[in-house]
């Protein structure tokens, strides 16, 4: 076992969607938010928990919103996930004929499902379609369950095609013989991963988690206290016991790289000319703000005499975007109720802002 350079850690190799993950170039493809299942600890938002499709922060209307976020993204793969995307298996099936139809069979897809839909016929459909990779979630915390044993007997018809097979489940503290019951059940039958996610809190599993007696790690933090050492735990035990590669993927790895990779590698194909590239892949730039926007374009233009390209009319936002030097310059100048930011953005399809600085 050993730390990778991303903060998380691994035993053997990472699996192929991993690798483009870390380095931010796939494409997250969230085909639907619902769900056969209803895990405690699933981390979902209340607006994802729908019928809803989406590429990164894009919804999608039709296939070429896909296309257009892949190729800004500059992805090299993408991870289709939800919900459980075999609940919509056609609609999972023609976003991945369209993506390797697009970028090639070179083109990296991972697909999560919980194992309840892999029924024989919904395998072949992904197969056909181009899947690389399929990583099963079922409910080992139920193992009970009626849920449970059909998820176990499906999971078993996916070896029977030319793909990876791999695990991914959460670091539950308290349920690693869970966790090894399922490493051997994935050895046995020829597997090459198990993913294991550092659990974590959510707006939506806040309670669950809490109920059963879980912490976060500190108040600054997500993360579920004992969840990364349940999962070194597994790591640990299963070097020594079976043949699988391991990942054990953590908070930090999602939030300061995997994320901040993404971002990069977005905003270089979306940030105008008056926008600064900061380190953590966001854009900062100025902006003005008035009640009525044209006559405050037009009074920037004509009185102030500040080039018409170094300006952007916001309709959308209510404000006039321009270089930070320029705001700096126009602020003393510009008379009235006019208020100049310096604002930080996501480079991604929904903008989040991220900080807001006045300018006095």
């Amino acid at each position: 076992m050993k730390e990778t350079k991303y903060y998380s850690y691994i035993v053997g190799e990472l699996p192929k969607g991993c690798k483009l993950c870390v380095n931010g170039a796939k494409l997250v493809l969230f085909t639907t938010g619902i769900c056969p299942r209803e895990c405690f600890y699933c981390p979902l938002s209340p607006w994802r928990r729908e019928d809803v499709s989406y590429a990164n922060e894009r919804p999608i209307r039709n296939v070429n919103d896909i296309i257009e976020e892949a190729k800004i993204q500059e992805a090299l793969g993408a991870g289709v996930t939800g919900g459980d995307p075999l609940s919509r298996i056609d609609r999972t099936v023609k976003y991945i004929k369209t993506l390797k139809e697009n970028f090639g069979k070179r083109f990296h897809i991972h697909l999560y499902t919980t194992g309840l839909l892999a029924t024989k016929e919904n395998l072949e459909k992904l197969y056909n379609a181009g899947l690389d990779e399929i990583r099963f979630h079922p409910d080992i915390f139920n193992p009970n369950s009626n849920i449970f044993q059909k998820e176990i007997e499906n999971i078993k018809g996916a070896f029977d095609f030319e793909w990876d097979v791999g695990g991914e489940v959460p670091a539950v503290p308290g349920q690693e013989e869970r966790i090894k019951w399922y490493a051997e059940f994935l050895d046995k039958h020829g597997a090459k991963f198990l993913n294991i996610n550092e659990l974590e809190f959510s707006e939506t599993n806040l309670d669950a988690l809490l109920s059963r007696g879980l912490r976060t790690v500190s108040d600054e933090s997500s993360a579920i206290k004992g969840s990364l050492k349940s999962g070194l735990t597994i790591l640990e035990w299963g070097e020594k016991n079976t043949s699988l590669n391991y990942h054990l993927c953590t908070a930090k790895l999602k939030d300061a790289i995997q994320l901040k990779n993404r971002l990069k590698r977005m905003a270089k194909n979306v940030a105008r000319p008056y926008m600064e590239i900061t380190q953590d892949g966001t854009l900062k730039f100025a902006v003005a703000e008035y009640e009525n926007l044209m006559e405050l374009y037009n009074l920037l233009i004509n009185d102030a005499e500040v080039p018409e390209e170094w300006l952007y009319l916001n309709l959308k936002k209510r404000r006039i975007e321009m270089p930070i030097e320029v705001a700096e310059e126009l602020v003393d100048a510009i008379e009235g109720d006019v208020k100049f930011y310096v604002v930080e953005e996501y480079p991604t399809w929904d903008r989040i802002e991220v900080e807001r600085i006045p300018l006095l």
